[in-house]
């Protein structure tokens, strides 16, 4: 069974970012054929910019007080407490993964042990101050923790809420002698992170050398992701005019194609949806969001063998998640599954109890 226009059902997103807004919910999808992609260990890639080599699919018990560390840090940026939740960060390691992106190197900035912890640290503040990606929650829900082996890292996969709205996170932190510390964020579904953020902050205010059509499109797009984000393929298509000009830095380029990936499978152009799937996988590997874009992708040609394996593999690496499970379960009901098709839509109900798409989807496969 083919599918025609599905509804636009955009769950309401986490707090405003620094540069990119957040690519989230459910999308409409359209009805063309797309192959489908080779498998792939997504999360090698992740793990090795990590800077540590983790077992694939190995997950570890929440250790004590990580949840309590993270819920504390959230909260202290949703109540204002900025400073407080920037004490929270190690800035050297913050500086470290600054100082080894793209953005920053292009600019004609290295790292610098003495004084860039501190710049560093300021370009966090403005991002506390502004939020982040996710920063200000009122809960913090940990679904994946991965520890690297003779490291003092570990890598968390958490669900974000504020003021009903939910979002996917991955966190990279240290285990410091005075208690955890926090060194970089991600939002999973659209693959900025905070690391990166800062570093394009500090290029284009600190001295850096960035054209000024470069400025543009880093700033291009906030808004477009926040246009796709709000059902608006096309104001988000003209947000990103800007970027399409300019010669990004391999991360940010890395969000344009996915922003662009999003508009393409939200107006039904599946095989140019699964091209800026592969454009943003080639620019920065192992991001959690392509393995949605594909999946996405795969839907809106009605491939539905071509769901489950982006699908489940987003689903593997960052934990229940309501619309990748409405994916998942979707394809798995097109394609006669019903059981696990139920399996899907209950995970789903896992990470968004309230989600009555998900719950009639439930009644529909088990015949209720």
């Amino acid at each position: 069974m083919r599918p025609g226009w599905w509804l636009l059902v955009i769950p309401a997103v986490p707090a405003a970012v620094l540069l990119a807004g957040v690519l989230a919910g459910d999308w409409a999808f359209g009805v063309r054929e797309v192959r489908q992609p080779p498998p792939r260990d997504p999360a090698n890639a992740a793990r090795a910019e990590a800077g540590a080599a983790f077992a694939p699919g190995a997950a570890d018990p929440a250790p004590p007080g990580l949840t309590l560390f993270l819920q504390a840090l959230t909260t202290a940026v949703r109540e204002g407490r900025h400073a407080t939740a920037a004490d929270r960060f190690d800035p050297d390691r913050f500086h470290t993964a600054v100082a080894r992106t793209d953005t920053f190197r292009e600019a004609g900035l290295g790292p610098d042990p003495v004084t860039g912890p501190v710049r560093a640290r300021f370009a966090l503040a403005d991002a506390v101050r502004a939020g982040g990606p996710g920063l200000a929650a009122d809960a913090v829900e940990v679904r994946r923790v991965v520890t690297a082996p003779d490291s003092d890292e570990v890598v968390v996969y958490a669900r974000h809420r504020l003021g009903g709205r939910g979002g996917s996170y991955r966190w990279w932190l240290v285990r410091a002698a005075a208690g955890w510390k926090a060194f970089d964020l991600e939002d999973v579904r659209v693959g900025m992170r905070l690391s990166r953020q800062a570093a394009a902050q500090l290029a284009c205010e600190d001295g850096g050398s960035v054209p000024a059509s470069v400025k543009a499109g880093l700033a291009a797009l906030a808004p477009a992701a926040d246009q796709l984000a709000a059902g608006d393929p096309d104001a988000a298509a003209a947000a990103l005019a800007p970027a399409r000009i300019a010669t990004l830095p391999r991360e940010a380029f890395a969000v344009r194609c996915l922003i662009e990936g999003g508009v393409a499978a939200v107006k039904g152009r599946a095989t140019e949806a699964r091209e800026w799937a592969d454009r943003a996988d080639a620019a920065v590997p192992g991001l959690p969001a392509t393995d949605y874009l594909r999946a996405a992708a795969a839907a809106a040609a009605g491939d539905w063998e071509g769901v489950v394996g982006p699908a489940r593999a987003y689903l593997d690496t960052v934990g229940p998640d309501a619309p990748a499970a409405r994916l998942l379960g979707t394809a798995l009901r097109e394609l006669g599954r019903t059981a696990e098709a139920a399996a899907a839509f209950e995970l789903g109900l896992r990470d968004d109890p309230g989600r009555e798409d998900l719950r009639a989807a439930l009644a529909h496969v088990r015949g209720e």
